[in-house]
């Protein structure tokens, strides 16, 4: 069956209740960084903010940031911003209902047909290692398909166990170069086995994991290689590195974003070690990703489906943003839906194992 986007319907604004509803209040910043108090915090959910009288939907509505407005007559907008970029002078909105009582509609039914009675657009719940995952494979392959065809921005986390495994890694590059890729976040140990393999053939200094003792010594070769070459993509460039999925982003030009964190002992030229650099590098990828895959790496994958609008708007038309998370533990899958991100499809099984079904799928 042909893959067809889910179309997004706004509410019914001659409804009285939305036509009656007043201006949202708006109050200016007086300091950078501080929001007025009685802020309205967004959620994961379509919200409109009605400004002189015209109801605006917010795009890329995220958790835990706040609504500034322009209400310039004629010109009438919102933007979706994070406290801590707040500046003075600002014009935050004001409220904490969602009902329109204050000039804020969150609208749970955008993308649901006029028959289903949820109140929630999330595309698929309750997942656990009982679940059969075949139907949402299936659709995974015809959203990877219909993005690459209407060049959609696909963005994929990636965890370390990606990189220990030979199969895997091809898999992986071979997505990249095929063009189902557009960025990848991942750790610097994600990145740095990845080239350790690529240049000694070992992972933690082992060609088997069954035969030796695992060392470092050739991870931190490659990481003061990298740091001697002054980039990856010189190191890659020196022809140094044989294969793997940094070496297919560098040759793609597909970037990848290394955020630093407090367990590093050294990293790659491109690790972010400031912490707020390495979350907007990483937002903006986030805010015009079309599809998002966070694959075995729990920390990054929290992190990032929170700064991930669930929804976005793409050349005029709203689209639901598709989100899966795959990790082989049933906690990992499940934290970001306790989050509130309401559209991941979660898919408990080994991460491995998923993206060589994904490469078969789309490369064979």
């Amino acid at each position: 069956m042909k893959f067809e986007m889910p179309k997004y319907h706004h509410p019914d604004f001659e409804q009285e209740f939305l036509k009656k509803a007043p201006n949202v209040t708006l109050e200016e910043v007086k300091i950078d960084g501080i929001s007025p108090r009685n802020y309205h915090a967004l959620s994961v959910y379509p919200e409109y903010f009605k400004i002189n009288g015209k109801w605006v939907l917010a795009t890329q509505s995220r958790m835990d940031t706040v609504c500034v407005a322009n209400d310039t007559l004629g010109e009438e907008s919102v933007n979706i911003v994070e406290f801590r970029n707040l500046k003075k002078g600002d014009k935050v909105v004001i409220g904490r209902t969602e009902d329109a009582s204050e000039g804020i509609y969150v609208w749970t039914r955008g993308f649901l047909t006029a028959d289903e009675n949820t109140d929630t657009f999330a595309f698929r719940s309750g997942r656990s290692r009982e679940t059969a995952f075949s139907i949402d494979y299936d659709t995974l392959y015809e959203v990877l398909r219909y993005e690459k065809a209407n060049n959609g921005y696909v963005t994929l986390i990636v965890g370390s166990a990606l990189s220990l495994d030979t199969d895997s890694r091809n898999a992986l590059a071979r997505l990249i170069r095929n063009g189902f890729v557009q960025a990848i976040f991942c750790g610097t140990e994600t990145a740095a086995f990845d080239l350790e393999k690529g240049l000694f053939n070992t992972s933690w200094g082992q060609e088997h994991f069954e035969k030796e003792q695992n060392t470092t010594r050739n991870l931190f070769e490659t990481l003061n290689l990298a740091r001697k070459y002054g980039s990856t993509k010189a190191l890659v460039e020196s022809g140094l590195v044989k294969d793997g999925f940094i070496k297919a982003c560098v040759e793609m030009d597909v970037p990848f974003v290394i955020a630093g964190t407090i367990r590093d002992r050294l990293g790659l030229p491109e690790t972010i070690n400031n912490v707020y650099e390495a979350q907007n590098t990483m937002r903006s990828h986030a805010r015009k990703t079309s599809t998002i895959i966070m694959m075995s790496a729990i920390l990054f994958t929290i992190a990032t489906g929170n700064m991930t609008p669930s929804y976005n708007e793409f050349d005029g038309e709203i689209r639901p943003v598709y989100m899966y998370t795959i990790d082989i533990q049933e906690f990992a899958v499940n934290k970001l839906s306790d989050r509130g991100t309401v559209t991941a499809v979660s898919m408990v099984t080994n991460v491995q194992d998923f993206i060589r079904n994904v490469d078969r799928a789309l490369n064979s």
